[in-house]
C-alpha cells in the first residue's frame, strides 16, 4: 500500500504517457506481504528540522515534504495495484516501510488499497476543514494510525514464505539514477543499489538474499536515490512475492518462431543462456562417460567471443547439478556461466531465476536449446526472450543483436557479476554475524578538511537536521558556523564514505578543540544512512592516534542529553567511551586514547586529517 494522503498532480508530466503495461505477469502470484510505503527523510531530526532546515519544505500537516507531490497514483503504470506510484524524490528523501504484518492475496491487497483510497476522499476534505480551526485536530493523521493497527491484527498471523522482493521502477527523468534498497532488523542486514537506466527497470531479489524474518523482531525496508540526488520515479511494483506453481500442459505451447524478436524486446542481447545435453555438446550427460564429452567446437567458439564481448552468459539444464558442474569445470568453461541452473524444474523457471539474479529484463536474454518442446516452454513462460535452436549457434554472431561494441568495461563485466554474485552468496552465510557481513561490504571513509561551499551546506544540514547521533544538538547558525570554521584552536573534520554498492557521500561532521591540557570533541554529528555500520569505531581510532601524538592521553565529549539523542550515548559507550560528571543536562564523556576501539578495522580510513603532530600543528596554524 502507498501513502497517497498528501498525493497532487505532479507538475512534470511524466504522469502523462501512454499506458504502460507490466513486465510482471500478476496472475502468476499467489500472495504478497502488506508492505505500508510512506514518505521520510533519511536526516530526521523533528521537531527542529522544521524551524532550522534549510531543506524544510511544509506539507499540508506541518511535516516535512521531501517528496515534491507527495506518492501520486499514476493509473498509466499499473503493477501490484491499478496504478503506479509516482514519486518525484527531493534531496534526502526516502521510501520507507516496517514489518509488522502478514500475507495476503493480490486480491486482498487490491481490496484493502481500494477501500483505504476510498475513506480518504472523505477524510482529506474533512480534516483540511478542521485545519484552520484546530492544527492540533489532525483526523487524517488519527486515520493512519487507526489503519495501521487494523491491518496489523487483521494480517499479523497470515505468514507465507516468500520467493523474491520484486522491484518495478520507470525512470522518468533523463538521466540514469542509483536507488539504494536496504533492510534493517536489529542492525543493518541486507543492502544493494541498481542503476536505473531512464524507462523501465526491473529486478527480482531472492528474499533469502535479505536475511530478514517479516514475522519477527521490529524491522524496516526503505528505499532512496544514491548520494543525495533528486529524481522523478515511477514504481509499479516493490513488494515481496509468492508465485504459483508453473502449471502448463504440453498441448497449451505453442512452437515459437526461432529467433523470434518481441515488440518489446531489447535491441541487443545482454546474456545467453545455453541448454547442455545435446546442445553444448554431443549426448546426455547421464548416458555417457562424462569425462569423454567434449564441448561441440562451435558452442566452445561462440562462449569464448560472447565474453570477449561483454556479453554474459549462464546455463539452464535438466541435469544433476554436480556431475554437470564437474564436467563445465573440466571442460574450462565453467567460470564463464552466471548463477547456473542446474536441476529438474521447468526452465522458464531457471531462466526467470538467472534474470532476477543479474539483474536485467528478460527481453536483453537468449535461450539456446535443441529441443522444441524446452525453447516453446521457455518462450511462453518468459514473454519477450529470444529463443535459438541449437543448430544456430553457428550463425549467432553474424546477428545484429549480438553485435555489441566492446569496450574496457564490457570486458570487465562478468568479473563485475561474479564478484556481486560472491557478495550476496556471503551475506546468506554471514547470518546473525552483523559485523562479518559488514566488512564484506568494504566500506571506506574519508576524513577532511571543510574546502567547498557544498561542503560547508551539507555539514550545516547534518547540524540542523540530525538529532539522533548528535552530541551537541547545538544549531550553528550560518554565522556561527563560518567564525568555528575560522578559530585557530579548532580542527573542524568532514567525514564522506562509500562502500561496494555505492557512494553516500558526506555523512558526517565533527569540531575538535584543542589546548595545550586537553582534546575536546565539541561536535560530533553522523548521517543515520551509516548508523550502526561501524564507522565511528574507525573514525575514533584514528581520533585516538592523533591524541597520543600530541602528547594527550584521554579525549573529552561534552554530551548534552536530549529526548533523541540516546543513540550516540549508546555508541559512544560502545566506542569506550565512559560517562563522568553526569547531571540533568547530560554528561563529560571520556575516552582513552591509549586503546583502540572494538571492530575499528571494519571501515577503511583511506584519507584523513589526523596525521603527524607536525602536519597536525600546521593545519592548527592556518584555520
Amino acid at each position: 500500500m502507498w501513502q497517497t494522503d498528501w498525493a497532487e498532480t505532479p507538475r512534470e508530466q511524466g504522469h502523462s504517457a501512454p499506458l504502460q503495461a507490466s513486465a510482471i505477469d500478476v496472475s502468476s502470484i499467489v500472495s504478497t506481504y502488506l508492505l505500508s510505503w510512506t514518505e521520510h527523510c533519511i536526516e530526521c531530526a523533528v521537531p527542529d528540522c522544521f524551524a532550522l532546515c534549510p531543506l524544510y519544505v511544509r506539507r499540508r500537516d506541518r511535516k516535512c515534504a521531501r517528496f515534491k507531490n507527495g506518492i501520486f497514483p499514476n493509473p498509466n503504470y499499473p503493477g501490484l495495484f491499478p496504478y503506479g506510484a509516482e514519486v518525484e524524490f527531493r534531496r534526502w528523501g526516502k521510501l520507507e516501510s516496517t514489518f509488522g504484518y502478514g500475507s495476503v492475496s493480490v486480491s486482498y491487497s487490491r481490496g484493502f488499497d481500494r477501500i483505504d483510497r476510498m475513506l480518504l476522499r472523505v477524510i482529506r476534505p474533512i480534516s483540511s476543514l478542521l485545519r484552520p480551526v484546530n492544527p492540533a485536530l489532525r483526523l487524517n493523521g488519527a486515520y493512519t494510525v487507526g489503519r495501521e493497527r487494523l491491518l496489523q491484527a487483521i494480517t499479523r498471523h497470515q505468514k507465507t514464505n516468500f520467493d523474491e522482493f520484486v522491484i518495478e521502477v520507470w525512470n522518468v527523468g533523463s538521466n540514469p539514477v542509483g536507488l539504494v534498497l536496504e533492510t534493517w532488523q536489529q542492525g543493518l542486514k541486507f543492502r544493494t543499489s541498481m542503476q536505473l537506466e531512464p524507462g523501465r527497470n526491473i529486478q527480482q531479489i531472492p528474499c533469502h538474499f535479505m536475511n530478514i524474518d517479516l514475522y519477527g523482531t521490529f524491522g524496516m525496508i526503505r528505499v532512496y536515490p544514491e548520494n543525495d540526488a533528486e529524481a522523478h520515479l515511477i514504481f509499479s511494483w516493490l513488494d515481496f512475492v509468492r508465485y504459483a506453481a508453473p502449471q502448463r500442459s504440453v498441448a497449451s505451447i505453442e512452437t515459437p518462431k526461432l529467433g523470434h524478436l518481441n515488440a518489446e524486446s531489447a535491441s541487443k542481447v545482454k546474456c545467453v543462456i545455453w541448454d547442455l545435453d545435446q546442445t553444448a555438446w554431443d549426448g546426455i550427460l547421464g548416458e555417457q562417460d562424462a569425462d569423454r564429452i567434449t564441448l561441440r567446437p562451435a558452442v566452445l567458439a561462440t562462449m569464448r567471443a560472447f565474453d570477449k564481448r561483454g556479453i554474459l552468459q549462464s546455463v539452464a539444464s535438466k541435469n544433476d547439478h554436480r556431475h554437470a558442474w564437474l564436467a563445465l569445470r573440466r571442460l574450462g568453461v565453467a567460470h564463464l556461466l552466471l548463477y547456473p541452473q542446474i536441476n529438474w524444474e521447468p526452465k522458464s523457471l531457471n531462466v526467470q531465476r538467472i534474470v532476477s539474479a543479474l539483474n536485467i529484463g528478460v527481453d536483453s536474454c537468449a535461450f539456446i536449446d535443441d529441443s522444441e518442446f524446452e525453447l516453446a516452454e521457455v518462450a511462453q513462460g518468459c514473454p519477450g526472450i529470444r529463443v535459438f535452436h541449437a543448430s544456430d549457434v553457428s550463425t549467432l554472431l553474424k546477428r545484429p543483436e549480438f553485435d555489441v561494441p566492446v569496450t574496457h568495461e564490457s570486458k570487465q563485466r562478468r568479473s563485475s557479476y561474479q564478484a556481486e554474485s560472491q557478495r550476496r552468496e556471503k551475506a546468506t552465510e554471514y547470518g546473525d554475524r552483523y559485523e562479518a557481513f559488514l566488512k564484506s561490504c568494504e566500506m571506506e571513509a574519508r576524513l577532511f578538511r571543510l574546502a567547498e561551499p557544498e561542503h560547508i551546506e551539507r555539514c550545516l544540514e547534518l547540524l540542523h537536521r540530525s538529532n539522533q547521533l548528535n552530541l551537541s544538538t547545538y544549531r550553528y547558525t550560518r554565522e556561527e558556523f563560518t567564525a568555528l570554521l575560522q578559530r585557530n584552536d579548532v580542527i573542524c573534520v568532514c567525514t564522506s564514505s562509500r562502500d561496494r554498492f555505492g557512494e553516500y557521500g558526506i555523512v558526517g561532521f565533527a569540531s575538535l578543540e584543542l589546548t595545550k591540557e586537553r582534546i575536546v570533541l565539541r561536535d560530533f554529528v553522523l548521517s543515520c544512512r551509516v548508523a550502526q555500520k561501524k564507522l565511528e569505531n574507525a573514525w575514533f581510532k584514528r581520533l585516538c592516534d592523533f591524541a597520543r601524538d600530541r602528547g594527550y592521553s584521554r579525549i573529552y565529549a561534552p554530551y548534552r542529553e536530549t529526548s533523541r539523542n540516546c543513540v550516540l550515548l549508546q555508541t559512544f559507550l560502545e566506542v569506550g567511551f565512559v560517562e563522568n560528571a553526569k547531571n540533568n543536562v547530560g554528561a563529560l564523556l571520556e575516552l582513552d586514547a591509549s586503546g583502540a576501539p572494538p571492530f575499528s578495522d571494519i571501515v577503511s580510513i583511506v584519507a584523513h586529517v589526523f596525521d603527524s603532530p607536525e602536519k597536525s600543528a600546521s593545519l592548527l596554524a592556518t584555520g
